[in-house]
């Protein structure tokens, strides 16, 4: 069993519904979150994802364009759940652009695990002419080099598709040619519920539900992929979770701080508690 916490680093109040949901660009804006997972188990102290990096310039920059808001360090993101960076001992990667892949420096004892074809597909692209690189808008490059550095140093693992029990209880389902190269899914087998965590192969229910909450799939606007590959990456994370949709965590969508118990802080950000394992506190009362 796992405790299971979704942390916001940032937040974005104006993002184009467009970005987020095929062929929707003049539906608006909507709010979205800027979290990573935060998983802590009898052996194990596990993060999907690392956020971003706002103390560096690039990252700046990124947060600038991008509109992101009350950005905080993991140091200080995760002391709320009582946890150091130095104390994760596992990353799990869903995919390589800034906001899910750019601390990795952060968390100096842990073994990172990243699909290969993720990795190698924007090592790939950044040697395409310049007229083919609008897909590197949300890469930051240095990551990538960041990435291939540990892969050297026997810290960065590259999977290559499914792969069950990456640790106890938690299992890797890849999301090819779909958001980008080589997302991943990630699902925690906790007792009797199943947990999936989407990354951005999922911005919004909506993606789900559809549009009228009538069931057919939208794909998502921001893909590298095709829309035919997202939507058969929906249905797998609808067939997962056989059919509690409650445990659908779409970590870029508000909507976890209202469907979990949550605690909003004084930095504006939220904590969603989805599970507590027996011996961990709450962090939210």
């Amino acid at each position: 069993m796992y405790s299971i916490w979704v942390l916001e680093y940032g937040h974005v109040y104006g993002a184009a519904r467009g970005g987020l949901l095929s062929g929707q660009w003049g539906a608006g804006h909507c709010e979205l979150s800027y979290t990573y997972t935060l998983l802590r188990g009898e052996d194990h102290t596990v993060l999907i994802d690392t956020g971003s990096n706002g103390s560096d310039d690039t990252t700046k920059q990124y947060h600038k364009r991008d509109g992101v808001k009350h950005w905080q360090p993991p140091e200080k993101i995760l002391a709320k759940a009582g946890v150091a960076p130095e104390e994760v001992d596992t990353v799990l990667l869903t995919h390589a652009h800034y906001d899910h892949m750019d601390n990795l420096a952060a968390f100096p004892n842990a073994q990172f695990y990243l699909q290969e074809r993720e990795l190698l597909g924007w090592v790939w692209a950044m040697t395409r002419e310049k007229r083919f690189r609008f897909p590197l808008a949300a890469l930051k490059t240095q990551n990538v080099y960041d990435a291939l550095k540990l892969a050297e140093e026997g810290r960065m693992h590259l999977v290559s598709g499914e792969r069950k029990d990456i640790l106890p209880g938690i299992d890797l389902y890849p999301a090819f040619d779909g958001h980008t190269f080589g997302s991943q899914i990630i699902a925690v087998r906790n007792g009797e519920d199943v947990f999936v965590f989407t990354g951005d192969v999922v911005y919004l229910r909506e993606n789900l539900t559809g549009l009228d909450g009538g069931g057919q799939y939208v794909p998502i606007g921001m893909a590298s992929g095709n829309p035919y590959s997202q939507m058969e990456s929906f249905d797998l994370i609808t067939k997962l979770v056989k059919g509690a949709g409650k445990n659908i965590i779409i970590g870029h969508s508000p909507e976890v701080f209202e469907m979990y118990p949550s605690k909003k802080y004084d930095d504006q950000l939220y904590v969603a508690e989805i599970s507590l394992a027996g011996g961990h506190s709450s962090v939210i009362l």
